[in-house]
C-alpha cells in the first residue's frame, strides 16, 4: 500500500507539469513551435539511432549528390542541391539526410502556421490548424521515413500562398518579387506544384481587388523572376522530356491497361476521391472532435478567408478532374496528392472561426492527444526499427564493405550498381569512390582506374553469375579490361538480425 501511495506521489508532479505545459501552449499557442522544434530534434537523434542502411529515398540523394546537374529524374533538382549543401557542411551522408529531413519538416510546420495566423484572427486556431495538418498519417510517418522531394513542395505551397495573400493586401514591388520568386523555386521541387498556381490564380480572382492586383503590371516581374528560376531546369525538362515525364505519367495510367476510356474515367475519379478522403478525414476528425457537436455543422459558415482557401481546394481538384477527363489517369498516390490537399486544416479552422466557436477550449482538448502522440511516434519508430522485420534499415551494407575490405585490401575506383537503392548504399560505405547505376544512364563518372585501385560491378541477389545489363554495360564502357569468369560472394545476415541471412553480395573486379 506504501509503495502504491509512493508511486501516486511521484507520478502527480509530471501530471502538474504536463497540465502547466498544456495550459501555457493554450495561452502562447506560437509556442507550439517550440514543441516542434524539440520533436524534430528527437526524429534526428531517432534516425541515426536506427539501423543504418538507407530506404529508397535516402539512397537516391546519397547517389545523386555525386553530381550538380540541372536535372536527374522525374523530379525537379531542388531537394538535391539543398541535400549535396548539407551533405558539403557536415560532411556525413546518414547525419546529413537526417538533419535535412528534420529542417525542412520543421520548415513546413513553421511556415503552415504563419499561413494560418495571416488568414485565422485567433492564434488559437492557427495552432488547431497546424496540429491538423501534422496528424495526417502522411506526414507524420510517411513523410518522416521516406518523403523528400514532396516535403520541399509542401514548403513551397505554404510560401507561394503566403507570398500570395501578402501581395493581395499589400501590392509593393517587394512583394511581386516574393511571389515571383517563391513560383519559381516551387516549380523546382516537384512538378504537381505547377497545378497549385492555376488554382491560386482562380482565388485570388475572387477576393476584392484580386483582378486589379493581377492586372497590375508588377505581375509582370513575377513572372520574369519566376521564368528566370525555373529556366535552366527547363532546358534540361526539354532535352530530357522522356526521363522526366515517363516513370510518373506509367505510374498515373498503371490501372488502364486492358480497359475502355469510360471505366478509365470512373476508375480515376474513384481513385481521386478515394484518396482524398484517405488524405482529408484524419485531420477532420482531429480538428473536429475537440469541438463538439457544433463543429460538425460549421461547414454552412463563411468568412472572405474560408471562400478564398475554399476556392483554391477547389481548383485543385477540378484540375485534377479535367487531367482524368484529358489524360486519363487512373492512379494517384496518396504522397502525390498531399502537398495540393495539405491547406484542408486551414479551411476548416477558417469554418469554426466563422461558426463562433471557442478556440482556446477545443485547443486545451487536443494538445493532450498531441503531446501524447508526439511522444509515441519516436518510441514507435524504433521500436519498427529495431523490433520489426526486416527492412531496408537493416540491410548490411556496412558488414559488407568491412567483408569485402578484409578479402581484397584495396577500395574500387568506380562501383556500377544495377539500381540505385543500392548504388547509394554502397556510396555511403564507399565515398571516396565513384558509384553510378544503369537506372541513370545519363549520370557518369571519371574515376581513376588502376590496379590498386580496379572497377567493381556489384549485385545482390540469388543470380550468381555476372547480370546480363551489367554485362553490357562492361562491353559498351570498358575497351581495355576483361571480366574474370569468377564471380565472389559474401553472405550476411540482415544488422541485428544474426540467425536471418540477408540477400547475398556478389561482385566481380576488373583490372586494366
Amino acid at each position: 500500500m506504501r509503495s502504491r501511495t509512493t508511486s501516486c506521489a511521484r507520478f502527480l508532479p509530471k501530471m502538474h507539469k504536463a497540465q502547466r505545459l498544456i495550459d501555457r501552449l493554450a495561452r502562447h499557442p506560437a509556442e507550439i513551435l517550440w514543441v516542434f522544434a524539440a520533436y524534430y530534434v528527437v526524429q534526428f537523434a531517432v534516425r541515426l539511432w536506427l539501423p543504418h542502411g538507407l530506404r529508397i529515398d535516402e539512397a537516391q540523394q546519397v547517389l545523386l549528390s555525386q553530381w550538380f546537374a540541372a536535372g536527374y529524374d522525374a523530379q525537379p533538382p531542388l531537394y538535391n542541391w539543398l541535400q549535396q549543401a548539407v551533405f558539403a557542411i557536415v560532411g556525413n551522408y546518414l547525419v546529413g539526410l537526417a538533419a535535412l529531413k528534420s529542417l525542412m519538416l520543421l520548415a513546413v510546420i513553421s511556415s503552415y502556421w504563419v499561413l494560418a495566423r495571416l488568414l485565422v484572427r485567433q492564434p488559437a486556431l492557427a495552432t488547431v490548424a497546424t496540429l491538423g495538418l501534422f496528424f495526417i498519417p502522411q506526414m507524420f510517418w510517411q513523410a518522416q521515413r521516406d518523403l523528400t522531394h514532396t516535403t520541399a513542395t509542401m514548403l513551397m505551397v505554404n510560401l507561394v500562398v503566403i507570398a500570395a495573400i501578402v501581395t493581395l493586401r499589400s501590392p509593393t514591388m517587394r512583394n511581386y518579387l516574393l511571389l515571383g520568386c517563391a513560383a519559381g523555386v516551387g516549380m523546382l521541387t516537384k512538378y504537381n506544384f505547377v497545378l497549385v498556381l492555376p488554382a491560386l490564380l482562380f482565388a485570388c480572382l475572387l477576393q476584392p481587388g484580386g483582378l486589379r492586383r493581377l492586372l497590375d503590371p508588377k505581375i509582370l516581374l513575377s513572372i520574369l523572376v519566376a521564368a528566370l528560376i525555373v529556366l535552366p531546369h527547363v532546358l534540361w525538362f526539354l532535352d530530357n522530356m522522356g526521363v522526366a515525364s515517363s516513370v510518373t505519367a506509367a505510374r498515373m495510367a498503371e490501372d488502364a491497361s486492358d480497359t475502355n476510356r469510360l471505366h478509365q474515367i470512373l476508375l480515376g475519379l474513384g481513385e481521386l476521391l478515394q484518396m482524398t478522403i484517405v488524405l482529408c478525414a484524419p485531420a477532420a476528425l482531429v480538428i473536429g472532435l475537440p469541438f463538439g457537436r457544433r463543429a460538425f455543422s460549421a461547414w454552412r459558415a463563411q468568412s472572405g478567408e474560408s471562400r478564398f482557401v475554399g476556392a483554391l481546394l477547389a481548383g485543385i481538384l477540378l484540375i485534377l478532374a479535367l487531367m482524368i477527363l484529358v489524360f486519363t489517369f487512373t492512379t494517384f498516390r496518396d504522397r502525390w496528392l498531399l502537398p495540393l490537399l495539405q491547406l484542408l486544416p486551414i479551411y476548416l479552422v477558417l469554418k469554426l472561426e466563422a461558426q463562433g466557436m471557442d478556440a482556446e477550449a477545443g485547443l486545451r482538448r487536443l494538445l493532450p492527444v498531441a503531446l501524447v502522440t508526439m511522444i509515441l511516434i519516436p518510441i514507435a519508430m524504433m521500436i519498427a526499427g529495431h523490433k520489426g522485420r526486416p527492412s531496408h534499415y537493416h540491410q548490411p551494407y556496412a558488414a559488407f564493405e568491412a567483408a569485402f575490405a578484409e578479402r581484397e585490401r584495396i577500395s574500387p575506383s568506380l562501383i556500377v550498381a544495377p539500381d540505385w537503392l543500392a548504388a547509394g548504399n554502397l556510396k555511403m560505405q564507399w565515398p571516396d569512390s565513384a558509384v553510378i547505376t544503369l537506372q541513370f544512364p545519363n549520370l557518369t563518372a571519371s574515376y581513376d582506374w588502376s590496379r590498386e585501385r580496379p572497377i567493381a560491378l556489384m549485385w545482390r541477389g540469388e543470380e550468381t553469375t555476372l547480370p546480363a545489363r551489367l554485362q553490357t554495360w562492361a562491353k559498351d564502357n570498358l575497351h581495355k579490361g576483361t571480366i574474370p569468369p569468377e564471380t565472389k560472394t559474401v553472405s550476411l545476415p540482415f544488422t541485428g538480425r544474426s540467425r536471418t541471412q540477408a540477400p547475398d553480395f556478389h561482385y566481380v573486379l576488373i583490372y586494366p
